[in-house]
């Protein structure tokens, strides 16, 4: 059975014009792009806002979207030039989730200063604050009422101090005040990392699974994200990312995950996976095994060789492309070699040494043997360094004018240690690329997703793997793919044997998810070709375990949807006007008398999916739910058709129940059995159906003391699971374990 989901309850989507915002930055990189590309960047920018929510709806909206690309492959450009859009269509704030390292922050604050501030020639139309705090709400405040309208641009470290200080300001009554339900675009760059909530497995394979998700495990990043979606009632959160199994998986109708994607398509000078491992894959060098480092399994005594040929191939490739052809004005090489800052620490010490002993040796006179010796060295690896030339297209220096610049870029090499180690060396470390002709960079986990080392042509990764890689760590490990057709004949990739066979593996499986979804528009049809594809884990592990179904996914369950309140006043109050209710049985008062919808379970699939939570322990049974129901609907053997949606109290005004704002729970929301009145109530427990899930609508009235929270009308839910149901799917799984 196929579960096609449409979205008919949204108000999102609208049609963006490209103003003067977009203009002047499209001038601005003309130098870079030529029209086709200029057309394929605005293109895909604009149809990654035209789903957005809509700037001009003055009311509560949010949609989550997908946009990937290849690794270093323009991600940024791509939203930098979505924000200058947004701007021009009337979005006033715009978040960037930064990265996990400093760096990583310093480098995006960096570049949209750059490229939308224009370096303060463009300060009337945007205003930029990183990491602000509540000290910084007057000043956003004032922003928000300047008559050019800008576009305040907020970088954030993704992090939970940054983003719950985010989520305060926005709950500060001078920014509410003032911004109201006006649009807010978030774009969490490298989406898979931090945003995910990294303990949905472990919590599903506890020995002793609790029956409700408050008491399990969250990870304070994407809990802070909750809140600060939560804290935006008009908001578009854009996931960008080069490895999208992650978004994906979690679930396709999850709060996080995208109902939207793009695939965006890469600069033509563009060099990836296909680039290196189809094309030409005589770019890659293999590591022999015994100079294959690994903390414990194999950590190197001595410096490998492979390394010294690396770096001697990296010299004389500076030599030839910065100093003879003069195609860059620099080149760097990257050294990755454990995630471990002492293996970093260990390989920086090797290439310093080599590079200090060499400018001894190079210095030295000319019969003196080391320095033969070192010359000879250079030249017995001289063919490697131009094997990938061509006599027909390319200049090819002889080895004697490599040499002769050789002492000048030994002495003008410039070694970085990138660990977190210490501030120096670390996250706050700023790399001159212009101050030196040749780069190395030492690291690991900082020289990982989402860094840029410029211009990068030798990589030296020397990384053991001890069990198979998962498709999204791999993929970001990949920091030689980049815009390097300028100097593709002089890029070597130093590998071990099992790493390249990965990486060739992962090339084909990238390639057929980039078509997979360019080919189809249902998110869900993608996630399950994914779960299925033999060639690589697709994603950390993700699983409806058999605990979590026996002790959560059984009997009733009550939610608590207090923090988006309008958005699912208005989607229920339009799912109720479009759907034919049959009235249950007269129990004699409004407030006793309920009505039911049998639906086919698509569209229940669908409900659920609409209505918003921004709890973690409801978002977290909402995810569950869902996949449960789609488990019941493709079961091969009487696979589940319908469910059931009822309307409690539907005739009645809402139903007042005590709120504790503190915890922002009912106390309770199910009203008990009672003998008064002319029939015997059940209680509303009690209104339900066996054969299939049941999803109760309640309409409440929050009785607290609170004069923000007392009075309020909201709706929320109740879903009752079957105990036949949870017997049935442990008896199943247990089976298909044995």
């Amino acid at each position: 059975m196929e579960i096609q989901i449409l979205s008919t309850w949204s108000n999102v989507g609208f049609t963006p014009v490209i103003g003067e915002q977009t203009t002047k930055l499209i001038d601005r990189l003309r130098g870079k792009l030529d029209q086709d590309e200029i057309d394929n960047l605005l293109s895909e920018a604009t149809e990654i806002l035209s789903h957005s929510t809509n700037p001009n709806l003055d009311e509560a909206q949010s949609v989550t979207n997908l946009a990937f690309g290849y690794v270093q492959s323009g991600k940024t450009m791509s939203f930098t030039t979505l924000s200058a859009i947004a701007n021009d269509n009337g979005f006033r704030i715009i978040v960037y989730f930064a990265g996990t390292k400093t760096n990583l922050l310093t480098q995006t604050t960096k570049r949209l200063r750059k490229d939308l501030i224009n370096n303060g020639s463009n300060n009337q139309f945007y205003k930029l604050h990183e990491n602000p705090s509540m000290e910084d709400v007057q000043r956003i405040k004032n922003e928000l009422q300047i008559g050019t309208k800008p576009a305040i641009l907020i970088t954030v470290l993704k992090h939970h101090k940054y983003i719950n200080d985010l989520a305060n300001i926005f709950n500060s009554q001078q920014v509410r005040n003032v911004l109201g339900n006006k649009a807010v675009l978030i774009i969490d760059d490298e989406a898979d990392q931090a945003s995910l909530n990294g303990y949905a497995y472990k919590n599903s394979k506890k020995d002793n699974v609790s029956e409700e998700w408050e008491e399990d495990e969250y990870t304070t990043t994407y809990s802070s994200i909750l809140k600060l979606k939560a804290s935006i009632p008009n908001h578009s959160y854009i996931q960008y990312t080069a490895t999208p199994q992650g978004p994906l998986l979690i679930s396709i109708l999850d709060l996080l995950s995208p109902k939207h994607h793009t695939v965006l398509t890469p600069g033509k000078k563009y060099t990836g996976g296909k680039t290196f491992f189809r094309d030409k894959p005589g770019l890659i060098i293999t590591i022999p095994e015994d100079q294959v480092f690994n903390s414990k399994k194999n950590a190197l005594s001595q410096c490998p060789l492979t390394l010294i040929e690396a770096l001697q191939i990296h010299l004389m490739n500076v030599a030839i492309v910065v100093r003879i052809l003069k195609k860059e004005r620099f080149l760097s090489m990257m050294i990755h070699a454990d995630k471990e800052q002492d293996a970093s620490q260990t390989f920086y010490t090797w290439s310093k040494n080599l590079i200090d002993m060499w400018t001894e040796q190079i210095n030295s006179d000319d019969n003196d043997f080391a320095k033969i010796e070192l010359i000879q060295s250079f030249k017995n690896i001289y063919p490697e360094v131009i094997r990938e030339f061509n006599p027909r297209e390319d200049t090819i220096p002889s080895f004697d004018e490599v040499l002769a610049q050789l002492r000048d870029i030994i002495f003008d090499t410039n070694i970085e240690l990138i660990i977190a180690r210490t501030k120096k060396q670390g996250e706050s470390r700023e790399i001159d690329w212009d101050g030196y002709p040749s780069h190395i960079l030492v690291g690991a986990e900082m020289l990982n997703r989402g860094f840029t080392v410029e211009n990068l042509a030798v990589t030296y990764m020397p990384r053991y793997s001890v069990s198979k890689s998962t498709a999204d760590t791999i993929q970001q490990r990949c920091r030689f793919f980049g815009y390097k057709l300028n100097y593709l004949q002089s890029c070597r990739v130093f590998l071990p044997e099992d790493t390249m066979l990965e990486y060739a593996e992962y090339v084909e499986h990238e390639e057929e998810m980039r078509q997979w979804l360019k080919e189809n528009s249902s998110l869900e049809q993608v996630e399950q070709l994914l779960l299925i594809t033999p060639k690589l884990n697709a994603t950390r592990k993700n699983i409806l375990s058999v605990n979590t179904v026996q002790t959560k996914l059984n009997g009733w369950r009550k939610m608590n949807a207090f923090q988006v309140i309008e958005e699912n006043t208005c989607f229920v109050e339009r799912f109720i006007a479009q759907t034919n209710f049959i009235n249950d049985k007269d129990y004699g008062t409004p407030d006793r008398n309920h009505r039911f919808a049998k639906l086919p379970i698509q569209q229940v699939i669908e409900f659920l999916s609409n209505f918003k939570f921004s709890n973690m322990p409801d978002a977290a049974r909402k995810q569950a739910t869902i996949r449960y129901m789609k488990y019941l609907a493709t079961k091969e053997d009487l696979p589940l058709e319908h469910s059931y949606i009822i309307q409690m109290a539907y005739a009645g005004d809402a139903r007042e129940r005590a709120f504790n704002e503190d915890t922002m729970k009912l106390v309770n929301l199910h009203s008990g059995r009672s003998t008064s009145g002319k029939e015997v109530y059940p209680g509303d427990a009690k209104i339900c159906f066996e054969d299939s899930i049941c999803i109760q609508i309640h309409k409440v009235k929050l009785k607290c003391d609170s004069i923000r929270w007392g009075g309020k009308i909201a709706y929320t839910l109740a879903i009752y699971y079957p105990e036949d149901f949870a017997i049935n799917y442990v008896t199943t799984e247990s089976q298909n374990e044995n």
